[in-house]
């Protein structure tokens, strides 16, 4: 299904953790790692902070963001499900909660993401935080969207871009407002979307949203059939997302070049491609898009 693997999800940044000044302990290492976008130390340094506080909840819960910063979603989830064992406190567990539904989301479960997005969403209105709700909103949109109900889904994104304030925050929305118009076919509403997202992200230089960015608007001209622009952002996105170890949208890129090729009648590459991103969803848990990809390569089969 193509849908199953064209629609995504960006983290907004308001969804970052503890902002630590000082790397004092390999928890406060670690966030800051995750915060630089240095992914590999950050697993190092939460590694090192589980094992020597077993008992904390933030060193679980900073390792299992730095494993769904790249894309290891079932490390994640195991990391995340065992800080939420550990925590007791609203305020903690609305974030966990929130990134506990983004995990499960993107390892395809949609109905689990909802009820863990709907206990953050309460905890957030409970506490009186607009950023988190906002950001809740937008989540929640996402399943509404997967779920084919288009209107609903854009109604909540609005909803939630309404609430923002910050601008780096606003990169996400546009994003999936984007892909709401390019769901309704209207491709150059969804490209003026996906460029001012860009923007945005690179004012900002947060070049490994920029580059998952590329990759959905590189996606939106072959729906155009403008295929030179078409690899030109999905060639640079692909390569950004590489760049910083992101499994996941290196997949997600995999399969975006598949569909690329089937357009251009290319089924041999298409297949090639598709097999890279079946593989590397297997490899990361995210079984749902496998699934989607493996059920695209049985349909080249079946033309062949």
């Amino acid at each position: 299904m193509k849908k199953a693997l064209s629609i995504f999800f960006l983290l907004l940044s308001i969804l970052a953790f503890k902002n630590i000044a000082y790397a004092e302990t390999p928890i406060d290492a670690c966030w800051n790692f995750n915060k630089a976008g240095d992914y590999k130390r950050a697993i190092e340094a939460g590694k090192l902070a589980v094992k020597k506080y077993p008992k904390n909840p933030d060193a679980y819960r900073c390792l299992g963001e730095a494993y769904y910063n790249i894309g290891e979603l079932k490390l994640a989830y195991e990391n995340m499900k065992k800080a939420e064992s550990l925590k007791n406190n609203k305020k903690d567990l609305m974030y966990i909660y929130n990134q506990i539904g983004l995990i499960l989301y993107n390892m395809g479960y949609l109905d689990d993401a909802l009820l863990y997005y709907s206990r953050s969403l309460s905890l957030a209105k409970d506490l009186g935080n607009t950023d988190m709700q906002t950001a809740l909103l937008n989540n929640i949109a996402m399943i509404y969207d997967d779920k084919g109900e288009l209107d609903k889904a854009l109604s909540y994104y609005e909803e939630s871009l309404n609430l923002t304030t910050n601008e780096k925050d606003k990169t996400s929305i546009y994003n999936n407002i984007a892909l709401i118009y390019s769901e309704k076919g209207d491709y150059q509403k969804a490209v003026e979307y996906f460029q001012k997202a860009i923007e945005i992200a690179e004012k900002y230089g947060d070049y490994h949203k920029g580059s998952m960015l590329k990759l959905n608007l590189g996606d939106t001209y072959r729906k155009m059939k403008d295929y030179e622009n078409a690899e030109k952002y999905l060639s640079e996105g692909l390569e950004g997302v590489k760049k910083v170890g992101d499994k996941y949208w290196e997949a997600m890129g995999y399969g975006l070049f598949g569909w690329l090729y089937i357009d251009k009648g290319d089924k041999k590459t298409a297949k090639e491609y598709f097999t890279r991103a079946y593989n590397l969803f297997k490899s990361i848990g995210a079984e749902g898009y496998a699934q989607s990809v493996l059920n695209e390569m049985k349909e080249l089969d079946k033309s062949n």
